[in-house]
């Protein structure tokens, strides 16, 4: 089964592209911010450089070697790479900063976007700092996409202060009743009466993994339609994490993304 386009979510994507350079899109584990962001993407041919952050990003050198090396899948042919932030640079990173994204970004052809997924993981205080410079220096045309399970922390409070940040929340990314009903279409839910459907909403709150987990149990009869509405929100999220996250596979556990 495919992924359900999300036109709405993309609409706001698109105006969000257009106004800020940077668009930042926070939810909790399971909220299909990879998902979405990555099917937005396809759906505009928007080509990308997708960097997953983790803890070794703690090393902001580290950072900028991977980086770059991403950067050289992104524009081949640019033969040079990107400078490495060696000793003599780390009294001067914010310059250091904005001459690499200077340079990555004249490598790269608009409209762009650079993805740094799980924001949230950078271990050090001192990696938002630094990409608030990115920020600071990403020419129009490019943008940056974070995906993040938490806001943008303080300092970057000024960057949104100045509107250079699009914030994207929980209450956007959450399904709507109507992208519910077409998401279980989608994953082969298309005989699920319509109260179901409801109930099914409204225990999730429309919750991405929810709406995986529930569609996967009703399919497979361990939770029939019925007892839907019997189960409390509680109950239900406990199910998932006791039994059904345990049993499902990988394409379950994480809806299905393409990043490029």
């Amino acid at each position: 089964m495919g992924v359900t386009p999300r036109q709405r979510l993309f609409r706001l994507f698109d105006a969000a592209a257009k106004k800020r350079p940077v668009i930042w899109i926070a939810g909790p584990a399971g909220a299909g911010k990879t998902t979405v962001a990555a099917s937005w993407l396809e759906a505009r041919k928007l080509p990308c450089l997708w960097y997953q952050v983790d803890e070794g990003d703690g090393d902001i050198a580290s950072f900028f070697y991977y980086l770059g090396l991403a950067a050289k899948k992104a524009a081949p042919r640019h033969r040079k790479p990107l400078p490495l932030l060696t000793p003599e640079y780390l009294q001067g990173i914010p310059t250091f900063t904005r001459r690499y994204f200077e340079e990555l970004c004249r490598r790269l052809k608009p409209p762009f976007v650079i993805v740094l997924d799980n924001f949230q993981d950078a271990p050090s205080q001192a990696f938002p700092g630094m990409i608030s410079h990115a920020f600071e220096a990403v020419p129009e045309g490019i943008n940056f996409l974070v995906l993040s399970r938490s806001e943008p922390p303080g300092q970057l409070a000024r960057l949104r202060a100045n509107e250079r940040i699009a914030f994207i929340g929980w209450n956007d990314l959450r399904f709507t009743l109507q992208e519910c009903r077409a998401f279980i279409v989608s994953k082969g839910g298309g005989r699920m009466p319509n109260g179901a459907v409801m109930q099914l909403h409204e225990k999730t709150d429309g919750w991405a993994a929810g709406l995986v987990l529930m569609t996967e149990m009703t399919k497979t009869a361990e939770v029939p339609y019925p007892l839907i509405s019997e189960l409390s929100r509680a109950a239900v999220f406990d199910y998932f994490a006791s039994e059904i996250f345990k049993k499902a596979d990988a394409e379950t556990r994480e809806p299905a993304a393409a990043p490029c």
